[in-house]
């Protein structure tokens, strides 16, 4: 990324869509539910408060520990080899590959999980720590990921490939990602097809490194088209140091890149949004979007809150601030 003094038109090119950066892979098919030996309380059990303030309402902003995984790590299942992959699926040395339809709950996965098909991944209170072995934490070929109240992370110092920039959450998939805590990687979600549901989480830390230009370019949420995605109600925040722009790193807290096609039905809702030489940027392809109730952080080092591309159009706007609290006016 340029330096913030030269024009908004030298931003980075962003990574590669995700079908041109996805392993080839054979994945095994499986229908199976897998929990640990020792189960989850009982409902009427009361349980201890989140680290970050306590149960999250609905339509409420996560505060950092408030989402992803908050109970005790010791009761999760580990699955960090052949002997404990559940069954019908496959260890990669490193990797857990499958596809089907397969419930993950209560597990913590110590490697990546690749998951193919026209199925579903459902993942319920659960550890994912991504490694070398896999693109990303959770890399999604096809089907449907529903994950929810889960910790995706990474943590290995060895990166997959020279040139990383994938996220925790990425891929073809459709996703619906509710109360997660995301961080360690490039991106925090990389989205291709659209028609998903990104709400109440908390993506931070994303892995900064390189120099110009062969850097990261560190996107809270990176989506490449589709209709009908909706990000609402999160926590995002790239910045680092002090800064939303370091020189180098950050390009946008969410940024909807052109496509071929039209994107419509778009909704950018009630988020806290922070980081990137713009905070917000919405592709030329977005039609008539809907970005209201948003609250944005400092913009240090940046251009701004939002850089809407020629030929973008936005259908409601409202409501949404800039970090003294002052209202943003329509790009």
């Amino acid at each position: 990324m340029a330096p913030p003094s030269e024009a908004p038109s030298a931003l980075p090119e962003p990574t590669a869509v995700p079908t041109e950066v996805l392993p080839p892979t054979t994945a095994p098919g499986a229908t199976a539910t897998f929990t640990p030996t020792t189960q989850k309380p009982p409902p009427s059990t009361p349980q201890p408060p989140a680290p970050g303030g306590g149960p999250l309402a609905a339509g409420q902003v996560p505060t950092p520990g408030q989402v992803g995984f908050v109970g005790d790590r010791a009761k999760l299942k580990v699955v960090d080899g052949p002997g404990s992959a559940p069954p019908g699926t496959t260890w990669n040395e490193g990797a857990l590959r499958f596809g089907g339809t397969v419930t993950l709950d209560g597990v913590w996965v110590k490697g990546g999980i690749e998951y193919s098909g026209g199925g579903k991944l459902t993942i319920r209170n659960s550890i994912v720590e991504g490694n070398h072995k896999s693109w990303a934490p959770i890399l999604g070929n096809g089907g449907h990921i529903d994950v929810r109240d889960t910790t995706v992370t990474y943590n290995d110092s060895q990166w997959p490939g020279k040139s990383w920039g994938n996220g925790a959450i990425h891929g073809d998939a459709t996703v619906t990602v509710v109360r997660c805590d995301i961080s360690g990687t490039p991106d925090g979600i990389q989205n291709g097809p659209g028609k998903s549901l990104i709400e109440q989480n908390h993506i931070h830390d994303l892995l900064r490194a390189g120099t110009y230009p062969n850097n990261t370019h560190n996107d809270g949420i990176q989506a490449y088209g589709g209709p009908d995605l909706v990000i609402r109600h999160n926590r995002i925040d790239i910045s680092a140091d002090g800064k939303a722009y370091d020189g180098t790193h950050q390009n946008g807290a969410i940024f909807l890149m052109s496509s071929e096609g039209a994107s419509t039905g778009i909704q950018i809702v009630g988020n806290y949004l922070a980081g990137g030489g713009y905070t917000l940027r919405v592709g030329a392809s977005t039609k008539n979007a809907v970005i209201k109730d948003n609250t944005f952080g400092p913009t240090t080092g940046g251009w701004g809150e939002i850089l809407l591309d020629s030929g973008a159009t936005v259908a409601e706007w409202g409501n949404n601030k800039n970090a003294a609290n002052n209202q943003l006016n329509k790009p």
